[in-house]
């Protein structure tokens, strides 16, 4: 869950009141104030015992968990921000701890990076009347797209699955970081039984938000993958909000996803070049789109960088271009080495005609 700043709000019962010392880990951690709440969970800014990252502040989640599988749901976000550690586009894990309840369920505290910018959806809401200029949503999404491209780069790859503009923080010095990552899993093959369609069609329906879905999320029945490409998908849909403070399905629903059926709205005006990379992400067919290394390629050409990271794609066809060749040249030195053979026997081959004794 993404948290805000907190000016403002009213705390609610059962929240820990400034001083109040925890140990989360191998941290002892002072809380600072309150700063928002969301499900199950209260956020606070801490104060550690000691530097991580150059600071002492940090945020902690505090979670109610009822049940084991709300408890995976925050073990796959401890897992999946250890994995990520140290990406610049990422927010930060330090440290996590969980109990047992007495009155059953489970407590989970998550101790994270503070981002003291807020989150991006307060930054949009101070700029209802003067809206992002180009230049700025390109410096905003290229800090998304670094953070989604670490999680598609890891071996086997991750996705986020929940990707939206209320999932971005901001970070002190004015980098946006992808956080909330309890939706995230490995790729998910196609489903080949009803039964299995059922069950991502319901895994789908309680870690992602519906305006950010695929088709391939919206229809599960098409048997296609939900994998990298699905992200790409969701990516479109954060950038087309960034421009327009609405996603591109918002009045239309499933069927206008489904057919990837939208339009560009006339204002604020924006270059051909960025709603066609919004046209290119947002393809009904996931093949179709580009993988995350060509999206932050070409954010990276309009905002006159070069590119961050390296195209793996590219490497991963060199290898197996190369791995065909070697291949192909062995059975071919193999076979020539077979005819040589047989039309040159070796010395030790030849059979020689049987003599008479002499006598």
């Amino acid at each position: 869950m993404p948290y805000a700043n907190g000016g403002g709000l009213a705390i609610p019962p059962g929240t820990y009141p400034p001083g109040t010392p925890l140990i989360v880990g191998s941290h002892n951690i002072t809380i600072e104030r309150y700063l928002s709440e969301g499900g199950f969970a209260h956020v606070y800014v801490v104060r550690l015992d000691r530097n991580v990252n150059g600071t002492d502040t940090a945020v902690l989640k505090r979670v109610a968990v009822p049940d084991k599988e709300s408890l995976g749901t925050l073990r796959t976000e401890v897992d999946t921000m250890r994995r990520l550690k140290g990406h610049r586009n990422v927010v930060s894990y330090i440290d996590s701890h969980a109990s047992h309840l007495k009155a059953g369920g489970y407590e989970v505290f998550l101790l994270m990076e503070y981002c003291s910018g807020g989150g991006l959806i307060d930054l949009m809401n101070t700029r209802l009347q003067d809206r992002f200029t180009e230049s700025e949503i390109l410096n905003i999404f290229s800090d998304v797209v670094e953070g989604v491209a670490c999680m598609h780069y890891l071996e086997p790859p991750l996705i986020h699955r929940d990707l939206k503009v209320e999932n971005v923080l901001i970070s002190g010095d004015g980098r946006c970081k992808v956080c909330d990552f309890g939706s995230s899993s490995r790729v998910i093959g196609p489903a080949m039984t009803g039964r299995e369609c059922r069950m991502i069609e319901d895994d789908i329906q309680r870690h992602t938000t519906m305006q950010y879905r695929s088709p391939e999320m919206v229809d599960v029945y098409r048997r296609l993958p939900i994998d990298e490409k699905s992200d790409i998908w969701a990516l479109g849909v954060l950038l087309y909000k960034l421009c327009y403070y609405t996603t591109p399905f918002e009045e239309q629903g499933q069927l206008a996803i489904l057919n990837a059926t939208f339009k560009f709205q006339s204002h604020p005006p924006y270059s051909e070049r960025i709603k066609g990379l919004i046209t290119v992400m947002l393809r009904e067919n996931p093949r179709d789109r580009p993988n995350i290394y060509l999206v932050l390629k070409e954010v990276c050409s309009m905002r006159g960088v070069e590119v961050p990271i390296k195209d793996v794609w590219v490497l991963f066809v060199i290898c197996v271009v190369a791995f065909i060749k070697i291949y192909f040249r062995n059975i071919h030195i193999a076979r020539m080495r077979i005819d040589d053979g047989c039309h040159h026997p070796s010395p030790e081959l030849q059979i020689s005609k049987p003599r008479g004794r002499s006598t």
